[in-house]
């Protein structure tokens, strides 16, 4: 009897164990890391992927290899992407939906919630670009659809200051997931989670054709002081078409583009930007962050002061993003992933074809980098 009450006693002891090794497991890594989770939210570096969605294989328009999961999969921790109506969906495109269509921002947002549900340790920021004033209720709208809202953070008052930011385990612990800002014509008074970006962020220049990438302001709302800021690190590549010369995505300087250290490297913009403004971005944006075989997390853990352990990018196959010689990294086992897969010369027929349509060429110059 005293032997079966003791039984009993130890399987419920274990049932309980087992019940509480979720919670043991969410403090013991935020992002990866156990060193972020006493961290603030402004105080942790991330690598983003500018126009996250824009992955189709031969495409002007196009800035990167792989799917979102597989970003996410990879230690993508900020997505940035750029919507327009197409008809009455809100639609991410590059520029224009007949030059690249991502899809609506609802199943975009429905793959990232999916993915953080799985993923219950990790933060994700998602970055709106909003060129075409599109109201904010109509971006809360594909929140509410996707289920997402659930997950986001609302501060209580805004701007925030650089400071005042939660600490990741604060963000995890609450559920509040999702930071999300909103380039142009945010209302938090209407849509309190749809945070203005440059009141809370300012920007380097963007659109870069040379690699000095210098860490002046660009963009800002008011004072930079006390602000988060983000650099752009993607080299751009001037290109004649039909008579129009547009800013392309320089593939064939990627390696040295996406490496830690040398002559327009990542490590090279965060030793200017620390070096102006004392202390390192909390947003670094890039082009097909695949290139360099993690040399983007690699950066990012040097500027974190965390370990970095060697993963494998992408999704373990080779695609070549454009024919100006950019190639992802390779490797045996699948992620789960996908690359951009479909047929490079009819996807670039395609967009040239949209192009005419159109007769947009003349203003891609002034937008094809944003």
């Amino acid at each position: 009897m005293v032997a079966s009450s003791l039984h009993r006693l130890g399987v419920a002891l274990l049932a309980a164990t087992a019940l509480l090794l979720p919670v043991a497991s969410a403090q013991t890594a935020c992002n990866g890391h156990q060193e972020f989770c006493s961290r603030s939210y402004s105080n942790v570096s991330i690598v983003g992927t500018h126009n996250s969605y824009g992955v189709r294989a031969g495409s002007i328009a196009a800035n990167q290899n792989y799917t979102i999961e597989t970003q996410l999969d990879d230690g993508i921790r900020l997505l940035q992407v750029q919507g327009h109506m197409n008809g009455d969906e809100l639609h991410l495109c590059h520029t224009l939906c007949l030059l690249l269509d991502g899809g609506t921002f609802t199943s975009y947002l429905s793959t990232v919630k999916t993915w953080l549900d799985a993923n219950p340790n990790e933060v994700v920021t998602i970055l709106m670009v909003n060129s075409d004033g599109i109201s904010p209720s109509v971006w809360a709208q594909s929140y509410e659809d996707s289920g997402i809202k659930s997950l986001v953070y609302t501060p209580p008052s805004t701007p925030v200051a650089y400071d005042a930011w939660p600490t990741y385990q604060e963000l995890i612990s609450a559920g509040t997931r999702v930071v999300s800002f909103l380039a142009q014509n945010a209302d938090t008074s209407a849509v309190p989670y749809l945070l203005d970006e440059f009141t809370n962020v300012w920007e380097t220049p963007y659109g870069q054709t040379d690699n000095s990438f210098p860490c002046n302001v660009d963009r800002v709302t008011g004072s930079a002081d006390n602000k988060m800021y983000l650099v752009n690190h993607y080299l751009d590549v001037n290109t004649t078409i039909f008579g129009q010369t547009v800013p392309v995505p320089a593939t064939a300087a990627l390696e040295e583009t996406n490496a830690l250290t040398g002559t327009g490297s990542l490590g090279a913009q965060a030793s200017t930007c620390l070096a102006e403004h004392g202390f390192y971005p909390t947003f670094t944006l890039v082009d097909y962050y695949d290139i360099g075989n993690g040399s983007v997390f690699e950066y990012a853990a040097q500027l974190n002061g965390v370990n970095y352990v060697p993963v494998e990018i992408g999704n373990g196959t080779t695609t070549t993003s454009s024919s100006s010689g950019g190639s992802s990294s390779s490797g045996g086992s699948s992620k789960g992933g996908t690359s951009a897969s479909a047929d490079s010369g009819a996807a670039a027929t395609t967009s040239r074809a949209g192009l005419a349509a159109v007769g947009a060429l003349g203003v891609l110059s002034a937008v094809l980098a944003l």
